[in-house]
């Protein structure tokens, strides 16, 4: 099977400079025709290329000045040639010098792939409309690290420049760029650096198949494609897998013996038919598959080039990150999700938009999560007929399936050529959608900021291709971000439906916090419909965009892109603070002035995302016992709640730079950021946040010596370590080189543990009082970027009993990344302030290699160890100190279905409770609910504090 990886291509690029130099060259001299157009296509006679080939042929044949136009097919090898031509259609090889010369003298050039459909290196100077293929969710070309390698040199910052240059010189040599949407023409012009003006709304070619004429009829055109291909289909319904390429990795999904034998059999019951196609570039064994039933067939590409005209034969889809998840909506088709690497995938190529919404918040890790969903899709397909037809709605703006003319009457009028009449579609209005009239940023009758929206909403307000829910209510509007959400109120007006939305929220019991810095989108809500983004925004209204409003809580700006609404949020930093230029100098007056010590401490908790951790113990001590002390906080911005009595201090504002130079005491959980200079006056408190499993730093395996400097580099800058237990302590001196004094004396961020009330937090989080809670906390991975699910968490907690709730605690480090996770019976508690609050609220742990373990040791409750990768987490990643296999204080369980029992029961509580006080003897002998006060009266001793 073929396979391709964007650093041997991007190598094949740069070694062809001579030629593509010699024929930019030859494209000064040799002048362009214009009775003369070639098309080309990546994978052969199929996508765009084909219908647009035609269309030109039969509506283009003349030139404005009535000569005969050339359309000439330039083929890839010889029996795409002969294909072509047993067609009736002119055409050539592409290579050689026959290719280059058409070329080179043709006006236009069609492309679907890139430049490399034609002959590449007579494309300079020509009309280049490029077609694609397929509505992008993996992110392209400029918008990914993995597109801007360059084998086999490593993946450096200065070797992706370089190809991003090489991206951007590209993208400018393309005229035409036609687009299925506004959303998608935002994704093309950021991977390709064009221009929107040169992104004409006109839909998908290749989708035209998908749309035009009867149902009925498509589908049984389509059914006898493929039936021509793979032989009869059978009674029942008709399946295809069809998974996305990964660079040159196998797919992780591809079925192993025993997952083809359950594949076979769920066939067999429901009298249905699998189809496999793999990606053209994709790498797996299938072939298994069809030896295992009859009833897997493969639809390879060398049996079938094109698929788009196939999938109205296909009932159900099964895919992971492909772009044809877009097209079998279009065909009326459902589909189930299946994405076992999601993170990695995600951290290495990127997503357009949040796996959630385009897989509808429900995919499966494997095939066994695969077949019971379709279980579920057959019995009852509402869900999945919602969201085909958010799939439609959100990413396509023209449904009558005339893309073709639409192109070509646009490049006829870029050509300044007449536009034959009778081409359909030319001036058809894309589908109605919610209009905004009116958009204002101001202040609430309290002085907090808000956003104003008014909305003329169309009958058919979802623009999808079938009717949307039959309800007469107005459409709800909310903003959505990656970590919070707000809804707005909606009432209705002689002018419209009037929407105020706040922009401030309550969260986890703090009121009046701003939004989390980030993007918002705005979304519309209607009854049996999932949330639409798209919005056709005024005229007027984009004249006075962006809208700006800047608060003491946080800084916004509202405007219309990529046909919505998106608000962004900033932390409030003036004018002079903002930006890198504005923060070195700041940073530079910080180094120069001599600060006057203050009778204060500086605080900050896992770069202060949160308030949380071992500083806020301190900081509960501090406010009883040294109230007259100033307690600076630093945080992110002003969506992070600091206790009463504390002083927030935005990260880089002209007082938190201040504040970080005049305190006595800082107090960090992590390393400290930016340029940090400590001066005589100054203690710096390192508290750490937890005690250790997995190794750190200088324990590490495979650091190199940049990293060891580095982290010599941090540990001189603190003067103090504390730590949990004298473990710990042994760990941290070798770990960290650190010389320094260790104090052993507990962790105060576990005080809560012994004074804390578990009802006031179970009602804050909003849990039943009387739910068993399940608390699942994993720790990080330094290969990902999100929290860890070998569970699907989502469908994991649907499983658990009636009384359950699952709160779902991501690691401080992949806070930034990702969205809350949403479900019955499950909460994300990743933004919740302070995990010591949850070890308080709940009834079992749940974890991996977390120090959330030794923390949970001081409730003696049932810990649960979930290691699905633990093979790979100790022997590629970190490695261990001990062995948890041997030393677990609960049982130690690698599988879905081996949680899912344990949970359902006592999770074996009484065989480990020896063992559990043995764990909590040895790494919480300390945590007896006044370590805060200990540290506090530590640094008053030493003379450190006061």
């Amino acid at each position: 099977m073929a396979s391709f990886t964007f650093g041997a291509g991007n190598l094949r690029k740069l070694l062809r400079l001579p030629l593509y130099a010699l024929g930019a060259a030859a494209s000064l001299v040799v002048p362009r025709r214009r009775d003369l157009w070639v098309v080309g296509c990546g994978i052969g006679l199929g996508e765009g290329a084909v219908p647009f080939y035609e269309l030109a042929r039969e509506r283009a044949a003349t030139t404005a000045d009535g000569r005969p136009r050339r359309v000439v097919w330039l083929a890839s090898d010889d029996r795409e040639l002969a294909a072509a031509r047993a067609r009736g259609w002119d055409a050539q090889l592409k290579h050689g010098r026959h290719g280059f010369a058409l070329t080179l003298r043709a006006r236009v050039a069609i492309v679907t792939h890139g430049f490399g459909d034609v002959n590449r290196f007579g494309t300079r100077g020509a009309t280049v409309v490029q077609l694609w293929h397929g509505i992008p969710l993996k992110r392209l070309h400029l918008d990914t690290p993995a597109a801007l390698k360059l084998s086999p040199l490593p993946d450096h910052r200065l070797v992706r420049a370089v190809m991003a240059r090489a991206y951007r010189v590209a993208g400018r040599g393309i005229s035409l760029f036609p687009v299925a949407s506004e959303l998608v023409a935002g994704r093309i012009s950021s991977a390709f650096g064009v221009p929107l003006s040169r992104l004409p709304i006109t839909g998908d070619i290749r989708d035209d198949v998908l749309l035009r004429g009867d149902a009925d009829a498509r589908r049984a055109t389509a059914r006898a494609l493929v039936e021509g291909v793979v032989g009869d289909l059978g009674g029942g319904p008709v399946l295809l897998y069809a998974p996305t390429w990964r660079d040159g990795a196998p797919d992780p999904a591809a079925p192993d013996g025993t997952g083809w034998a359950a594949i076979a059999d769920w066939l067999e019951r429901n009298d249905a038919t699998l189809l496999v196609r793999s990606h053209p570039l994709g790498v797996g064994d299938y072939l298994a598959g069809a030896a295992a039933s009859p009833r897997v067939r493969m639809l390879g590409s060398d049996a079938l080039g094109d698929v788009t005209p196939a999938l109205s034969a296909v009932d159900v889809l099964v895919t992971d990150y492909s772009s044809i998840a877009y097209d079998h909506a279009l065909a009326g088709g459902h589909a189930v999700f299946l994405a076992p690497d999601l993170e990695q995938y995600g951290k290495k190529r990127g997503l357009y938009e949040p796996y959630r919404d385009f897989s509808g918040g429900d995919h499966a890790i494997d095939w066994t999560g695969v077949l019971s969903r379709l279980d579920r899709l057959l019995a009852d397909p509402a869900d999945a007929e919602r969201h085909r037809r958010h799939l439609v709605r959100e990413h396509v703006d023209h449904l009558d399936g005339h893309a073709a003319d639409r192109v070509l009457a646009t490049l006829l009028r870029r050509l300044g050529e007449h536009v034959p009449a009778g081409l359909v579609g030319v001036d058809a209005r894309p589908v109605a959608r919610p209009r905004v009239s009116g958009l204002a940023l101001g202040l609430d009758a309290a002085g907090a900021p808000e956003l104003t929206v008014t909305l003329v909403v169309p009958a058919s307000p979802s623009g999808a291709a079938d009717p949307p829910g039959t309800s007469a209510a107005p459409p709800r509007v909310r903003l959505e971000g990656a970590r919070a959400r707000v809804d707005g109120v909606v009432t209705a007006t002689a002018d419209g439906l009037v929407a105020r939305i706040p922009l401030t929220l309550s969260r986890w019991g703090a009121d009046h916090l701003a939004l989390p810095s980030g993007d918002y989108r705005l979304q519309l809500l209607v009854d049996g419909d999932e949330p639409s983004t798209r919005l056709d925004v005024a005229t007027g209204v984009r004249a006075g965009a962006p809208y700006r409003l800047e608060h003491e809580l946080e800084h916004l700006a509202a405007e219309p892109v990529d046909g919505g609404l998106r608000l962004r949020v900033a932390p409030p930093l003036a004018a002079d603070e903002r930006g890198r230029a504005a923060q070195r100098r700041l940073q530079t007056a910080y180094f120069r002035s001599i600060f006057r010590p203050e009778d204060a401490v500086f605080l900050e908790s896992f770069y202060g995302r949160t308030v949380a951790c071992n500083p806020a113990g301190v900081d509960r001590a501090l406010a009883r016992l040294r109230p007259q002390t100033t307690r600076y906080w630093s945080v992110a911005d002003a969506s992070v709640p600091v206790p009463p009595g504390a002083v927030r201090v935005i990260e880089g504002s002209r007082a938190w730079w201040r504040a970080r130079g005049a305190a006595r005491v800082l107090i960090v959980n992590d390393w400290l950021r930016k340029r940090f200079l400590r001066r005589r006056h100054q203690t710096v408190l390192q508290t750490w946040h937890g005690t250790m499993i997995k190794r750190l730093a200088l324990d590490r395996p495979g650091r190199g010596l940049r990293t060891r400097l580095a982290v010599r580099r941090e540990s001189d800058r603190w003067d103090v370590m504390l730590a949990q237990n004298d473990y710990s302590a042994a760990v941290f001196r070798r770990a960290y080189a650190f010389s320094g004094p260790i104090w052993e004396l507990g962790y105060p961020r576990n005080d809560v543990l012994r004074d804390g009330d578990p009802a006031a937090v179970r009602r804050r989080i909003g849990i039943p009082a009387q739910a068993r809670v399940v608390l699942y906390a994993p720790t990080w991975r330094d290969d990902r970027t999100e929290i860890v699910d070998y569970l699907d968490l989502e469908g994991f907690a649907a499983r658990l009993p009636d009384d359950t709730v699952l709160l779902v605690r991501g690691h401080s480090r992949t806070l930034p990344y990702g969205r809350d996770l949403r479900g019955d019976r499950l909460v994300d508690v990743t933004t919740y302030p302070d995990v010591a609050d949850l070890v308080l609220a709940a009834d079992i742990l749940v974890t991996d290699y977390s120090s959330v373990m030794f923390d949970f040791a001081a409730t003696e409750r049932p810990i649960v160890f979930f290691t699905p990768d633990l093979a790979h987490y100790s022997e590629d990643l970190r490695g261990f100190y001990f062995d948890l296999l041997a030393e677990a204080p609960g049982p130690v369980v690698s599988t879905r279905d081996e949680l899912l029992q344990l949970l359902s029961g006592d999770a074996r509580a009484g065989e480990f409770a020896e063992r559990r006080a043995e764990w909590r003897a040895r790494y919480a002998p300390n945590d007896d609910g006044h370590a805060g006060e200990r540290v506090v009266q530590r640094l008053l001793d030493e003379g450190r504090l006061g």
